[in-house]
């Protein structure tokens, strides 16, 4: 007997831990459960992502910005540079068309002016006196020409009109000999 009702608790103290067990797993795998719990989850991470992708979108949008902005910066200096361009060539035109325009020594009497290396003859004739624009004959280097000349204390105007070379070359050869001169270019 005392066998018998140590058989009964054991099996009743199992059947009550089989019941306790079963409830625990049916709760723990209850589907209903389980779906609240991946759809919390997965809602975690949606939320994650959008402030992800916000974050992204704002830098992108900044950055498109900024190139944006670049971009417009280029297409101004473009601009002005092909402006700059067409004032260059069109500056070029007029300095070969004034070139082409002087007019030509007659055969008259030529005179050279006193107190100049380079020939700058005029045209003597009994209506008029015009001087003329040679290029000159003389074998020094345009940029010698220039600074003897501005030693001479003649002005880059002057220089341009006796040397046949435009008053911006003049300058800026006289500026690339500021050394010699300081600033009395």
């Amino acid at each position: 007997m005392d066998l018998l009702i140590t058989i009964l608790l054991s099996t009743l103290v199992q059947f009550l831990l089989f019941i306790y067990l079963r409830g625990r797993i049916e709760q723990q795998l209850n589907a209903t459960d389980l779906l609240k719990n991946v759809q919390s989850e997965i809602d975690a991470m949606v939320r994650e992502l959008n402030l992800s992708a916000e974050r992204n979108i704002g830098v992108l949008e900044a950055r498109i910005a900024e190139m944006e902005a670049l971009l417009t910066k280029a297409d101004q200096r473009a601009l002005v540079l092909q402006r700059e361009l067409e004032r260059r060539d069109r500056a070029s035109e007029v300095y070969s068309q004034m070139r082409r325009a002087l007019p030509e020594p007659a055969k008259e009497s030529l005179t050279l002016l006193p107190d100049s290396d380079l020939e700058a003859p005029t045209v003597s004739s009994a209506a008029e006196s015009v001087p003329v624009l040679v290029q000159p004959t003389a074998t020094k280097p345009l940029k010698q020409r220039v600074v003897d000349l501005r030693l001479e204390g003649k002005s880059p105007r002057e220089i341009a009109t006796l040397t046949g070379a435009t008053q911006g070359e003049v300058e800026l050869i006289l500026s690339l000999q500021q050394d010699l001169f300081g600033s009395a270019t």
